[in-house]
């Protein structure tokens, strides 16, 4: 009956959602399509007052930041449709607009019009993540870094862009982690990269490929982005605050949003060989972009594949204590493949579809001392992952201004770790697997409600379902015997949701005055439910408000949440009967049976997220812009093993729930026959069910508390320099404060700033010069320190502060064998900046904080890019 009753709820919610959007759209919405708007638009900056004309008409107008740049636009006074709007602010200028139905095209005369003039209509630029609603107002700080931008910090790849990001943490899923994950709580299972947004775990940040979700990645509930082809991405947009209201479960952190070039004309390739100046991490990357457009769609096809070598201790002098063949940074294959068109199948109807594929093979040494090599005491893993998805999707437009669109995905992600342990050189060798799987469809809405003087009421709405897969298996192959399975499920979760979006404008072009120049409220909530784990709500407010052209400020207040893991949930619950001898507090001397692993219903982990921001856009400073934000993330019922300490349990207060004393024989048969491998008895006598001194609760359960606050800072100046020649300044930085709770009663300990997690700032900044033909970027990347926290006194690790050069040229020439031609250089830690050194009681361990600070050292590359 309850269950009856759920679904009940979600489908009245999800067709209420629909219903809306669906009914609202009559007589005003049509008259919509050719309406004049009166403007009262100041003369200034040219990109500014396009961007205004297009909040205010509800056009799409596409443009460069670099067609615009120093351009000035004339006051724009009067009553004009969208057309004649852009048509004044270009008059008299270079630059041309292509008009269309739905949007405003604008390029320079010399520009070729390729990947800009043949962009669907839809691709709309004033849109970014964080909203559902196409032009609303951003109340979050959001991070759009195109791919370009990407290329000129460096970086090769979407792994090594994230670990540029100031508010990523490079824990968590990090290829570059040692040792095979053996520092703190991070990771290097399948040597892919999560995103990890303020340090709170690659599980409660959410990854998307054009919106829409992919399969998680090995173990945990993160996404693998590595897995995308940098040759394939358009741009990457980052909103580092809570945002389950708009997107569901994961997005405490923050969500990103990749976002794939939408079509392409011609084809580019590209290859790229890179060397470390101390050894080892060789690289050889091959990339091409194919694709065509025609009146009606077009589509893009890229592929990568890439060859990396391994980093070894040998080859590093700080790790010289370390076994020479122990590995640092493991050696990868792997090929990349993402496919992406849209056809527009009759008049407003049509149809897109993203494809991806990858396979990477990677492997690595992590040997168990450091007197001997891997194959005497150590593990040797080769893991293996593939990954693929398949999005359609169908937009249809109900009316000129309200669309109505289907999506779709069937993804799948299947980790294949091949083991060897070796122990006095005998050879075990294993298998774990981990199969994530993600089918989902969702309807949406979109489009205007009324009319205000301040602009238009805007709404979407929808719903859909999600059906969640992981499959595990763990097994071993002991010398002589057969296959052991000692761990083996297959488990599925239902998802159902249904969201709303609302933006008001109070104050707009319409009827801006003195100090109101902008005002908006956005309101926003979504309902999931989760099979076996119950159902959540989540709201999300919030404002902008524009004093002036020059000034805005921001803010937003809501609720997020994350599932539990399917793997948490379904975790093998276990029993072990322990000497009562260990504990203390225990006069009876009588064996104690701990539980721990799984069993213990979950719910799910919640987060109430707020941050304020303020942003300046100067107007007598053409380029400029500054920003500042603060954020405050409240985490709590978090997964994790609820006691610290067990062998003083017994009598602690803190633990009273958690602790049965002298449980009967029926309790303790009780407890035996929940444990699927039977009880592992290490008491040292035979297991008498009558003589149990207490039984311990130590499985996962939803008690910690995780509390991240701090600031983010970032600026930009771009401005010209004569002709077609710029420069670019750029700095972002963030500081972080964090703390955790492992259980209730006990105290928060730090975790910002302290060794293995994230420090308190990250930092990164630039100069970049631009010309027609040539590239110029050197940009700084600072990692603050930590302390390490493992003994006391506590020690400093200090910073790391590298410098990357990047160097461009590209071919002027309109024909011959140098058209469409391109080389780029690149140095990444110049100076060859060598992470901190510390203390481990282990010298078979790495000497340096891998989480954090990289081993890589000084790189140099060269790309050769060639269009044809």
């Amino acid at each position: 009956m309850v269950q009856m009753r759920s679904r009940s709820r979600f489908r009245c919610a999800l067709l209420a959602a629909v219903a809306i959007g669906t009914l609202v759209p009559g007589a005003s919405a049509l008259a919509q399509e050719q309406r004049r708007v009166e403007y009262k638009i100041e003369a200034g900056d040219l990109g500014e007052a396009l961007k205004a004309v297009s909040r205010q008409s509800g056009k799409d107008i596409i443009f460069t930041s670099e067609a615009v740049l120093g351009r000035h636009a004339p006051a724009l006074q009067g009553t004009y449709s969208a057309d004649e709007a852009v048509r004044v602010l270009l008059e008299g200028s270079d630059l041309v607009a292509q008009f269309r139905k739905d949007v405003i095209i604008i390029r320079g005369r010399s520009e070729p019009s390729g990947d800009l003039a043949d962009r669907p209509a839809d691709q709309r630029d004033i849109v970014v993540t964080g909203s559902r609603i196409k032009g609303a107002p951003a109340t979050s700080p959001v991070t759009i870094s195109s791919r370009d931008q990407i290329e000129k910090q460096g970086a090769t790849d979407l792994g090594g862009y994230i670990r540029l990001l100031p508010q990523n943490y490079n824990g968590g899923q990090n290829p570059n982690v040692a040792g095979g994950g053996a520092q703190g709580n991070n990771n290097n299972v399948s040597s892919s990269s999560t995103l990890n947004l303020r340090g709170l775990g690659p599980d409660a940040t959410l990854t998307l490929l054009n919106g829409h979700r992919l399969a998680y990645d090995a173990l945990a509930q993160g996404v693998d982005i590595s897995a995308i082809p940098l040759a394939a991405v358009d741009r990457v947009e980052v909103v580092a605050d809570g945002a389950s209201a708009l997107y569901g479960s994961d997005a405490v952190g923050g969500v990103a949003n990749i976002i794939l070039r939408p079509e392409f004309r011609g084809t580019e390739i590209s290859t790229r060989f890179a060397t470390t100046t101390d050894g080892g991490g060789r690289q050889a990357q091959v990339s091409a972009v194919t694709g065509s457009t025609w009146s009606s769609g077009g589509f893009m096809v890229a592929a990568d594949y890439l060859s990396s070598e391994r980093i070894s201790a040998g080859q590093r002098s700080y790790t010289s204590l370390m076994d020479q063949s122990a590995t640092l940074v493991p050696s990868v294959r792997q090929i990349s493949i993402v496919a992406t068109g849209h056809q527009q199948m009759a008049e407003g109807v049509e149809l897109k579809i993203d494809g991806t594929f990858s396979r990477r093979n990677s492997k690595y040494d992590n040997p168990y001392l450091n007197t001997g090599a891997v194959t005497e005491n150590g593990l040797r893993s080769n893991p293996v992952v593939r990954t693929y998805s398949v999005s359609p999707s169908l937009t249809i437009a109900l009316t000129p201004v309200w669309s109505l669109n289907f999506s779709g995905t069937i993804a799948d992600s299947q980790a294949d770790l091949h083991s060897r342990r070796y122990a006095a050189s005998i050879e075990t060798p294993g298998r774990l697997v981990y199969g994530n799987d993600l089918k989902a469809l969702e309807v949406g809405v979109q489009g205007p409600l009324a009319e205000l003087p301040g602009g238009e009421v805007k709404l979407a709405a929808g719903g859909g379902i999600r059906s969640l897969g992981l499959g595990v298996e763990v097994s071993n192959t002991p010398p002589g015997s057969p296959t052991i399975v000692t761990e083996q499920f297959h488990t599925k979760r239902a998802v159902q949701f249904a969201y709303g979006e609302l933006t008001i404008p109070v104050f707009g072009a319409g009827n801006s005055r003195p100090l109101l120049y902008r005002l908006d409220f956005t309101a926003a909530g979504r309902f999931e439910h989760y099979e076996a784990v119950g159902s959540v709500a989540t709201p999300k407010f919030g404002f902008r408000y524009a004093p002036s052209p020059d000034l805005s400020l921001m803010g937003s207040w809501g609720r997020s949440f994350k599932a539990p893991t399917l793997y948490q949930q379904n975790q093998i619950r276990q029993g072990v009967l322990l000497p009562g001898s260990i504990f203390s507090d225990n006069p009876s001397g009588l064996p104690v049976l701990l539980l721990a692993g799984g069993g213990t219903p979950l719910r799910s982990e919640k987060a109430e997220t707020w941050t304020a921001t303020i942003s300046l856009t100067p107007r007598a400073v053409s380029g400029l812009h500054l920003q500042a934000s603060y954020f405050d993330v409240a985490y709590k019922d978090r997964v994790s093993v609820p006691i610290v300490g067990a062998t003083a349990a017994l009598n602690n207060p803190i633990y009273a729930n958690l602790v049965r004393l002298s449980p009967s024989s029926a309790t303790v048969e009780a407890e035996i026959a929940r444990l699927p491998q039977g009880l592992s008895n290490f008491s040292g006598s035979a297991f008498d069910a009558a003589s149990i001194a207490a039984i311990i609760d130590a499985t996962d359960q939803n008690v910690a508390r995780q509390n991240a606050r701090g600031v983010d800072l970032s600026g930009q100046y771009k401005f010209s320099i004569g002709g077609s020649q710029t420069l670019e300044l750029s700095a972002n930085a963030s500081y972080l404060e964090s703390r955790r709770q492992v259980a209730t009663g006990l105290p928060f300990s730090r975790l910002a700033g302290t060794i293995f997690n994230p420090p308190h700032w990250r930092a990164e900044g630039g100069l970049t010069y631009s010309s027609t033909s040539f590239d110029a970027s050197l940009f700084v990347n600072h990692i603050g320190g930590t302390s390490d926290t493992r003994s006391l006194p506590e020690l400093n690790v200090g910073s790391f502060t590298s410098f990357d050069a990047t160097l461009r040229y590209k071919a002027d020439k309109a024909s011959g064998i140098l058209a469409g031609a391109e080389i780029m250089l690149s140095v990444l830690n110049a100076l060859n900046e060598k992470p901190a050194l510390i203390q481990n009681s282990d010298p078979s361990l790495p000497p340096y904080d891998s989480s954090n600070y990289s081993v890589i050292g000084r790189q140099v590359s060269v790309t050769l890019r060639k269009l044809f």
